[in-house]
């Protein structure tokens, strides 16, 4: 545990993901590469078509309709290696079954509310996206399976956490701002560390709200 009171120890919990991630950046770049070669032949099967037309538009939308479910294995990936779990490249296509118009969607759905509440002003848009950030993590753990309670249950863990979930991202804006300085070498170590760091963030919350 990170917290005491209910009040989470940022600082502590990203030392526990820099520990973590020692010594296993490749297991956790692995994946990562997998996805962004898939993005790449993706991209450039697209680029085939020219980015103006109509079926570029609408092979662009199967394509990332398509990649949805390896992004949420990545998720699952994660969420194996921060729990101290047998985690695979397998993890990342555990999605491509019964379960993917479910995933599909509940990031239609989140979408569609995420952008209702932005037509109100940006803030109010932002905290919508707050508010559903920890649904791909629910759906990952299978605690709730309907779209609405998905969405629901993210708005319960991150209710009265929104603002030190703000502060939490902002936190890492040094690391942003190396990644730009060393232009992009430093990534190497930050892509990993941020989204271990953010996997425990949910885990976090979530012993605080059991």
């Amino acid at each position: 545990m990170y917290s005491q009171n209910g009040v989470i120890n940022r600082a502590a919990l990203k030392k526990a993901a820099r520990e973590k991630i020692s010594g296993n950046l490749w297991n956790l770049w692995k994946p990562l590469l997998v996805i962004g070669l898939v993005s790449f032949v993706a991209g450039m099967f697209l680029g085939l078509f020219g980015e103006e037309s109509n079926a570029a538009s609408i092979l662009s939308l199967i394509v990332e309709i398509a990649a949805l479910p390896m992004t949420v294995g990545l998720i699952l990936y994660y969420l194996n290696f921060t729990r101290g779990k047998e985690f695979d490249i397998h993890d990342l296509f555990a999605y491509y079954d019964k379960r993917i118009l479910n995933l599909v969607l509940l990031e239609i759905v989140i979408g569609l509310f995420t952008f209702l509440w932005s037509l109100l002003f940006i803030i109010p848009g932002i905290i919508a996206a707050l508010s559903y950030s920890m649904s791909m993590y629910i759906f990952v753990d299978e605690t709730k399976t309907d779209t609405m309670e998905i969405i629901n249950e993210s708005k319960r863990l991150t209710k009265g956490y929104k603002w030190d979930l703000v502060v939490f991202h902002l936190s890492f804006i040094l690391w942003d701002m190396l990644v730009g300085l060393t232009f992009g070498i430093a990534a190497i170590y930050v892509v990993p560390y941020q989204t271990v760091a953010q996997t425990m963030y949910y885990d976090e919350l979530k012993a605080i709200k059991e």
